[in-house]
């Protein structure tokens, strides 16, 4: 039975006069033991749900959006403003709930954890880098005291080898002594991978990391999320609204409506061949069309598809379609009445 310390005492006092204490001192202390992952699958978000309520009026942020993830693969979340992309990287952080749905991390139940579990989750589980590069850095501190300082509030000595490696990794081997205000943007934004790396986490969450860099600047960071990738076995998952980053990266899975309606793979992945993957790791083509992508539209559990606006609009397609099978492809069509 676990012991109950002195503060935990007094928040059961509390708890006991406003009612309901038992359910509720529970949550605070209970702590979740993760699963197994399923196979290489890190990330598993399954039917979700989220609906959020202001005054008397509920806004559905997403509707049955189903996402998987490998292992250290290195995955963009496209969409537009209002689409449910923040909204899926809060519940991948563990910094809000799902309504409804299942959504699973490196084995943690993000529907059923604790205050406790929400805490450890976010400390070991998580790594994050914001857009805005004041949120991910403590200016006064030098590189190499930002990266140690997660080590040490999660009650590590603070492992100095570990973190020039990680400085190193991220191409900073020689400013590691530097303050944030004596280095660039992209340089700041690549100490901030340092910092997200740093608890040794199983997935790395970025929030338009590239959004106030220049094209140019953009490309390295994005290359630097590569190395990461690959020298650490880290899952990769950038949220942004460019869409001139799917060569940079292995998936691109695009929101629109709180659901997922593309996918964009690096073709490699699907066949294998080393000559293309020596291609795509160049790197050199970012925010021009390759032609090492394929493009899918993606088919939910429920055999739900979401057709692309403009091609709906090209063939005078609304409200309804009318479907044929021929030569073993569906046809999509406007009915004959419009």
């Amino acid at each position: 039975m676990q012991r109950v310390t002195q503060m935990q005492q007094t928040m059961l006092n509390k708890l006991r006069i406003q009612g309901g204490w038992k359910g509720k001192i529970r949550n605070l202390i209970r702590t979740q033991k993760p699963i197994a992952v399923e196979e290489n699958r890190i990330i598993n978000c399954d039917n979700l749900v989220k609906i959020y309520k202001i005054n008397e009026l509920e806004v559905m942020a997403l509707q049955g959006l189903e996402l998987k993830i490998n292992k250290a693969e290195l995955c963009a979340i496209i969409g537009s403003s209002g689409s449910g992309k923040t909204t899926l990287l809060n519940i991948l952080g563990g910094l809000e709930t799902p309504t409804a749905g299942v959504a699973r991390i490196a084995g943690w139940n993000l529907n059923n954890m604790s205050a406790r579990d929400q805490l450890t989750y976010r400390r070991e589980v998580i790594g994050f880098v914001w857009q805005n590069i004041g949120r991910n850095l403590i200016p006064y501190l030098t590189a190499l005291d930002n990266v140690r300082l997660p080590m040490i509030l999660n009650g590590k000595a603070g492992d100095v080898k570990w973190a020039r490696e990680l400085l190193d990794a991220v191409g900073l081997g020689d400013r590691i002594h530097h303050k944030p205000s004596e280095m660039s943007g992209g340089q700041q934004q690549r100490v901030a991978i340092a910092v997200g790396l740093a608890n040794r986490p199983s997935v790395l969450l970025a929030d338009e990391p590239t959004g106030s860099l220049d094209s140019k600047t953009s490309s390295e960071i994005l290359k630097v999320f590569r190395t990461v990738c690959e020298r650490f076995g880290i899952t990769v998952v950038v949220v942004t609204h460019d869409r001139s980053l799917s060569n940079a990266v292995d998936r691109v899975v695009e929101i629109r409506d709180g659901k997922i309606s593309t996918e964009t793979v690096r073709t490699d992945l699907l066949v294998g061949s080393d000559e293309v993957k020596e291609t795509a790791k160049a790197g050199d083509d970012y925010g021009t069309e390759s032609a090492i992508h394929a493009r899918y539209t993606v088919l939910d559990s429920a055999g739900r598809l979401q057709i692309p606006k403009e091609y709906l609009e090209e063939l005078g397609i609304s409200g309804r379609a009318a479907l044929e099978i021929v030569d073993g492809k569906i046809i999509i069509k406007a009915p004959a009445e419009n």
